[in-house]
């Protein structure tokens, strides 16, 4: 059997489509079930999943109250029957061939413990010109090709395209809960983390572009606003998500590191300033990229500071992330 699984939070309309997509999808007599988990909504995702859910027997709704993205994700997998856990998130489109082809390259694969599949973005509201195509990976875009290979990071699979056995849950536990998204910010890596976990323990990862998603991008999501936020908490995360690591940074090496970093960003306080201002000195558009850049150290800066400085409430990570004890 294989278990699908869809975590959602205050998405119900997005969130239904996208449970019917899957739906919409060619069986061809696979064994399936479908897990919609709710981490806690306040829309009227409870009324769409509870009616789904009633209407199809493969598919089963639960409300986990505990808030965050790898909160729901591990409810999803003690929960789970199937022999393979395959992840979707719930903003994305099916190709129709999508369970088939996820069947057949774990079929075909017997020493693969995790299949990930093509993500091609689908903007909402049109792709802005500014938005330039090294900044697209902030949408979880694949670039793997268009052939079914072995990947090993830095490429690793998408979060909202991904499936593995279940003894790799087994092996390596659930997603680490100090990671990921929670309501209010854009904290990321959990899936990173696992994914980072499952390399190490020389566990084999394939690629298949015919196990295709299309992933929407609301119009709230391609702002220059929106795309600086995430690169801030992607240094966040990066940073936290090292601490978690088997081999962290002593504090006073972060707190040296830290301090290393804001000496370096105050001696380009001019540069900095134009960045903010959005414009040069020489009132030319500066790229983009800089901005992002900008951003990215930040977070790394924040999150540096108060990993070292042990800030009650400064650092996210908690401990604590066997999915069994979740």
């Amino acid at each position: 059997m294989i278990s699908v699984i869809i975590c959602t939070y205050n998405r119900d309309r997005v969130f239904e489509e996208t449970v019917h997509s899957f739906l919409d999808c060619r069986a061809d007599g696979i064994d399936y079930e479908l897990l919609l988990i709710d981490n806690n909504s306040t829309d009227k995702t409870r009324e769409i999943g509870e009616r789904i859910a009633a209407q199809i027997p493969r598919v089963r709704y639960m409300n986990e109250p505990l808030q965050g993205h790898p909160n729901a994700k591990n409810r999803g997998i003690r929960e789970s029957r199937g022999e393979i856990v395959a992840f979707l998130d719930d903003d994305v489109y099916l190709s129709p061939g999508w369970l088939a082809a996820l069947a057949s390259a774990f079929g075909r694969h017997v020493d693969v413990a995790c299949v990930g599949g093509k993500v091609t973005p689908h903007f909402d509201a049109g792709r802005p010109s500014w938005l330039e195509d090294d900044l697209l990976w902030i949408y979880g875009v694949t670039r793997y090709g268009d052939q079914e290979r072995e990947i090993r990071p830095p490429e690793i699979p998408i979060g909202c395209n991904m499936a593995f056995r279940r003894n790799v849950f087994e092996q390596i536990g659930g997603f680490h809960t100090s990671l990921g998204r929670k309501p209010g910010n854009l904290l990321s890596n959990d899936e990173n983390h696992f994914l980072l976990c499952a390399a190490k323990a020389g566990l084999k990862t394939l690629y298949s572009p015919d196990v295709q998603v299309f992933h929407r991008i609301p119009s709230a999501r391609t702002t220059r606003q929106w795309v600086l936020n995430r690169h801030y908490w992607q240094g966040v995360s990066d940073v936290a998500m090292r601490q978690i690591s088997n081999d962290p940074l002593p504090r006073a090496a972060l707190a040296k590191r830290a301090i290393r970093g804001l000496i370096g960003l105050l001696r380009q306080w001019r540069d900095m300033a134009a960045l903010l201002a959005a414009r040069s000195r020489r009132g030319r558009r500066v790229p983009m990229k800089e901005h992002t850049d900008l951003c990215y150290r930040l977070g790394e800066l924040r999150q540096a500071f108060a990993e070292s400085l042990a800030i009650t409430g400064g650092s996210p990570v908690d401990s604590g992330h066997r999915y069994g004890n979740q």
